[in-house]
């Protein structure tokens, strides 16, 4: 007996040793987090990355934080500023300034990529695509690209059919055309809008900014840089030729009622506006999750001024960074590039990843892919991209974004006239940078 009992106090101290130990490895789990933004056809592509990193990574856990883009900037901002769990988040290129000048990623590690040197990383994506997309910072690398693209304007085929317009010849090529064809196609059931002929998001204030950019800079204006922005300033007459030709979508040409609804990518996915200018190669695959079909959208380049210079939408793209308060750096770089790995699945939606050569050697984006699974990638996206106005890389971006919001919402909702209103953005740009 007891014998016995020494033996089966054994085993059950045994046992405890053993159930310590696996709680001991299970409390050893490494945790990443990483914030990111939502869409609903690329989600999938994102959380299969997850499983990839995390099968080859049984010892990690990633916590995938799937925001509204609209959201994403302001809550790693909070996040960072919290000194909270963010291990790694993505950033366009329009928002990396404010971040990097304030030392919130750590520069890449090439080990984590299997390679010895940052240049070594750095040619495994197209040339010039990380500065494009944000990830470059006074000579030395903190991002990896994610996307790189370029709005393009889309109009609805099968309404222009209706009223009349041919695809083939009558898509608009100055702003005066795009402003006619707006109207013709414009609907109105009973007195009360049911379709704009155009819409840009009419709460958030980034995507109205672009737009403008891309007016601003087509009249010769530099908005894409600090000294840039500061000296068009000086020029009030051109401002306001930009900022009318805008606003006069809603208060004159009424192309754009901004209260039939906020969102235009989601608002030209359901047949409620025939226009709009937020659209990538990438919005191919956001279409198909709304009601009109693929058949019935056609991009096509951005409208110019006559005389003005022959620049398209904003040229933009998003890098991944790791964070200055990420737990594991490296593990997270090798995690960043296990997410920017998968080119050839996103390109199937219209989505560009610059991505030439995968760690491990084999080939990355497969270019045919891009003539395959883009509709007129070679008619429109191509040469646009080659054409692209500058989006402004700024500590202050944010600011300034919301100053020429502020401009633009005082002309077409409290009705103040485009002069005041330049009057009011020359005033708040200066004060922005003193």
């Amino acid at each position: 007996m007891k014998k016995t009992l020494v033996l089966l106090t054994i085993f059950l101290c045994f046992s405890a040793v053993i159930w310590a130990g696996g709680q001991k490895e299970k409390a050893k789990k490494i945790r990443i987090v990483h914030y990111h933004w939502t869409e609903t056809t690329y989600d999938k592509i994102n959380l299969n990355a997850v499983k990839i990193f995390e099968k080859k990574h049984p010892n990690v856990e990633i916590k995938l934080l799937l925001l509204p883009d609209a959201d994403r900037a302001k809550k790693i901002r909070t996040a960072l500023a919290a000194n909270g769990e963010i291990d790694s988040f993505a950033l366009n290129n329009g928002e990396s300034a404010e971040f990097l000048s304030e030392g919130q990623m750590v520069e890449i590690m090439p080990k984590a990529f299997g390679k010895k040197t940052v240049d070594e990383v750095v040619k495994m994506w197209l040339p010039g695509s990380i500065k494009t997309s944000g990830g470059y910072w006074k000579g030395k690398y903190y991002g990896i690209p994610f996307e790189l693209s370029n709005y393009v304007a889309w109009i609805n085929i099968a309404y222009m059919k209706d009223a009349g317009l041919s695809p083939a010849t009558d898509k608009p090529k100055t702003w005066g055309d795009f402003v006619n064809v707006g109207r013709k196609l414009a609907k109105e059931k009973d007195g009360v809008r049911v379709r704009n002929g155009f819409a840009s998001n009419s709460k958030e204030g980034i995507f109205n900014f672009l737009i403008l950019t891309a007016m601003m800079e087509q009249l010769g204006l530099d908005w894409g840089t600090e000294e840039g922005l500061l000296s068009s300033m000086d020029k009030p007459d051109v401002l306001a030729r930009g900022l009318r030709t805008y606003t006069d979508f809603v208060v004159k040409d009424k192309i754009w009622d901004p209260g039939l609804f906020d969102n235009d990518r989601e608002g030209f996915g359901n047949g409620k506006t025939a226009m709009f200018l937020t659209g990538g190669s990438w919005y191919w695959g956001v279409l198909d999750t709304y009601s009109v079909p693929r058949k019935d959208a056609e991009p096509f380049a951005y409208p110019r001024f006559p005389g003005g210079k022959d620049l398209g939408g904003v040229g933009y793209g998003y890098c991944v960074y790791v964070s200055r308060l990420a737990k594991h750096p490296e593990l997270t770089w090798e995690w960043l590039d296990t997410l920017a790995s998968q080119p050839n699945e996103f390109i199937k939606y219209g989505y560009n990843q610059p991505r030439v050569k995968l760690s491990d050697g084999s080939q990355g984006l497969n270019p045919e892919l891009a003539k395959k699974y883009i509709p007129y990638y070679d008619e429109t996206f191509k040469g646009e991209l080659a054409k692209t106005s500058v989006w402004l890389s700024s500590t202050k971006g944010a600011q300034v974004t919301d100053a020429v919001w502020a401009a633009i919402s005082k002309v077409i909702y409290e009705g103040k006239k485009v002069s005041d209103s330049v009057a009011e953005l020359r005033s708040a740009i200066p004060a922005i940078y003193k």
